[in-house]
């Protein structure tokens, strides 16, 4: 069976997704948080990673 891909609005909810994850990085070093902002990081990699797989 082929891949349909994404829709148009997917591929934009995906982005915006993505943007949150590192608006919430962002805010967590301005405020010197950075253990959280690197699992925050580690997290979005290993979710980018999977995606890559499948």
């Amino acid at each position: 069976m082929d891949d349909m891909g994404m829709t148009d609005n997917q591929w934009k909810d995906n982005l915006r997704g993505q943007l949150e994850n590192w608006e919430d990085v962002e805010e967590l070093l301005q405020s010197g948080k950075v253990e959280e902002a690197l699992k925050k990081i580690k997290r979005v990699k290993d979710r980018i990673n999977k995606g890559l797989e499948d």
